[in-house]
């Protein structure tokens, strides 16, 4: 994998296949709906756009985002973050940022922001699978006639590429928000997998083990030897750990799946997950699994990790690097290393954490947001994709944050790497793309962003393992209709609930395994068929866009 950026351009026709607007138009809106909506503010249209920044600092845009690049932890507001100062200054309007209350659950934040009287001109959120709804309600805007035109570097972009095309656009063929994009789309998607102590296993004579014996042997001596666990972020272990070993899918985390005949399925309501969790109970009760794991963030683990209590882990590339920076200051002769994921004894690995490298958050635009406005907001979306645009929203403001290096590479300057917060956190204040948002993250970033080991650990998480990594993925482009979202909303959130607090019941023998059968019966009571039979309808229809 090159770690040179690719220019916009060459990014944009970079295709590959996966698979074999407004004006005055809201998307089906009601008068009424659009009236109560709206929140006309007296700005002008713009004057034609010649590039940016804009002649709009008169104009106004709010600007809701739940999660991605809202504020770092070091500033309060919007006014403090350099990230979120600067483009209002490169698109030349005047931004008003809204986030949900720290502390605040992003779910529960967005759903008051849409009861409340006038909705935020644009929305960052997870609301892709129920745009239709959401396009139906009157709250979100079908770009579809203006999208050409007002983003024309986001509109080349996503039609350059099948895979992009099929996520932006509903069923119907609106196009209606602006999404992630990972440059090399799997690799960077698959951020996170096992860790070992590699000092421990030279010390001990061992081999990293490759499949779910040798995991067995492996845990049993560093528990012996060092009275160490397995541990690690509950956040990324629940989504799936090493469940691909048994023919799983996820430990805890609701998971519906793609199986090998094109059929959306349950994760836990298969026998293979009962196998999973069997293993997971017989670590837990011989002392093997960290007895605190289900309470553990990132900074828990990081702690753990430090002080010699996990040899064997489950946690990203970029924790990794945290940890492997701790240990370099500690002196305390601790090697973390990535590992290829284990197999079953038979050679089974059914997913590796991964996906195509295409979020499940966008930017839409509301209803709310005048049509005097339109493309003043499109035109704001659309700088992320351009070649200007696309390095500030991952490296942050040229000549402030980075600059080219003698090679002719993005290149941190001293005032993100010598932040006394570090640098993992620093580039999250300058740049909107560390963790997710409106833009294309470049492969860059986590080059920069991440140790030399942690790259290390992503190529050998990736590249072995490619042909798992996202077949297994149900598309976050995937939508329901306003009928079908409607029918899941409780269903769905019950089953979720259900079936996590059970997996942790069954891993630490709260509840017993025998009754796994009654288990699957409950799923089905509580309306699973009609959840599977749903979302695969959802399913085939995007495959047939």
């Amino acid at each position: 994998m090159s770690k040179k950026v690719l220019s916009f351009l060459l990014i944009a026709v970079m295709g590959f296949t996966i698979f074999t607007g407004c004006g005055k138009s809201t998307g089906g809106t009601s008068d009424n709906t659009a009236d109560k909506k709206s929140a006309k503010d007296g700005s002008k249209s713009p004057e034609k756009f010649t590039g940016y920044p804009m002649d709009q600092k008169d104009t106004e845009l709010t600007w809701w985002v739940g999660q991605g690049y809202t504020l770092n932890e070091a500033y309060a507001t919007a006014e403090e973050s350099p990230f979120h100062k600067n483009l209002q200054d490169m698109v030349g309007v005047k931004i008003n940022w809204q986030f949900p209350t720290a502390g605040t659950d992003a779910n529960q934040a967005f759903n008051l922001m849409l009861n409340s009287e006038t909705l935020p001109d644009i929305i960052y959120h997870s609301i892709m699978a129920d745009i239709e709804r959401y396009m139906e309600e009157g709250i979100i805007r079908d770009l579809s006639d203006d999208l050409e035109k007002n983003s024309p570097a986001y509109y080349s972009f996503i039609t350059s590429n099948e895979m992009y095309d099929k996520h932006m656009k509903t069923d119907s063929g609106k196009y209606y928000g602006y999404g992630l994009f990972q440059e090399d789309g799997g690799w960077n998607a698959t951020y996170q997998g096992p860790l070992i102590r590699q000092d421990w296993l030279d010390a001990q004579s061992l081999e990293a083990p490759k499949t779910i014996s040798d995991w067995d042997n492996i845990l049993k001596t560093f528990n012996k030897e060092y009275n160490a666990v397995f541990s690690g972020p509950w956040s990324r272990v629940k989504a799936s750990a090493i469940s691909g070993a048994f023919g799983a899918y996820t430990l805890a985390d609701y998971k519906l799946y793609v199986d090998d005949d094109a059929k959306v399925q349950l994760a836990q309501a298969q026998p293979e997950w009962k196998d999973y969790m069997e293993k997971l109970h017989e670590w837990w009760e011989a002392g093997l699994i960290d007895q605190d794991i289900t309470t553990n963030d990132d900074e828990a683990a990081r702690t753990k990790a430090l002080n010699g209590l996990t040899g064997l882990s489950y946690s990203s590339m970029g924790q990794l690097s945290n940890w492997a920076t701790d240990a370099e200051k500690a002196g305390n002769g601790a090697k973390w290393v990535g590992m290829q994921y284990p197999t079953g004894d038979d050679g089974t690995l059914s997913m590796v954490y991964g996906g195509y490298g295409i979020g499940r958050t966008v930017a839409a635009i509301t209803t709310s947001c005048p049509d005097e406005k339109l493309e003043t907001a499109m035109r704001v979306l659309d700088y992320a994709y351009t070649d200007e645009g696309n390095l500030f929203w991952n490296f942050g403001k040229k000549g402030e944050s980075w600059d080219y290096d003698d090679k002719g590479e993005p290149a941190y300057l001293d005032l993100v790497t010598k932040d006394p917060d570090g640098l993992n956190n620093a580039i999250s204040k300058y740049g909107g793309s560390v963790w997710n948002g409106s833009c294309i993250q470049l492969t860059k970033l986590l080059y920069l962003k991440n140790e030399p080991v942690a790259i290390e650990a992503n190529d050998t998480w990736f590249y072995p393992n490619e042909k798992v990594t996202a077949k297994w993925v149900l598309p976050n482009g995937v939508t329901r209709t306003t009928e079908e979202s409607n029918a899941l909303d409780e269903l769905v959130s019950s089953i979720q609930t259900y079936v996590s607090e059970t997996a942790v019941k069954y891993m630490t023998g709260e509840e017993s395994l025998d009754s796994y059968d009654k288990f699957v019966k409950k799923l089905d009571d509580m309306g699973l068929p009609t959840v599977l039979k749903t979302n695969q309808a959802a399913y085939d229809r995007f495959l047939a866009r």
